[in-house]
């Protein structure tokens, strides 16, 4: 069976208390989970934008029209495919060296 990828958008900061903007996005909160033959591993991380100078009104979008695909969009080129992919191939790796019978509590 082949892994199955995807990349969750756990939290966003809308604030950023320096150039007191609102609706904008300061922070992202990410993960990446692999699945295969129902064992799944999951890695991840933040990323943050610099926002010292504000947004422009040229690249600013309103925080109600961004949708997860779009933020998905921005971790993807942010974290770059090479990172990516060494974090998939890190999550593989963890996921090939359990056991079948591996389970995340012990058995009562």
């Amino acid at each position: 069976m082949e892994y199955t990828w995807k990349i969750k958008i756990n939290n966003i900061i809308p604030y950023n208390i320096e150039s007191q903007q609102r609706d904008l996005i300061d922070n992202i909160s990410w993960t990446i989970t692999g699945t295969k033959d129902s064992k799944s591993a999951t890695a991840g991380g933040c990323i943050n934008f610099d926002l010292e100078q504000g947004v422009s009104a040229d690249t600013f979008s309103e925080i109600t029209d961004l949708t997860k695909e779009a933020l998905q969009s921005w971790v993807e080129t942010r974290v770059g495919a090479t990172r990516l992919n060494e974090m998939k191939a890190e999550i593989e790796s963890v996921l090939d060296s359990r056991s079948a019978d591996y389970q995340i509590t012990p058995d009562e």
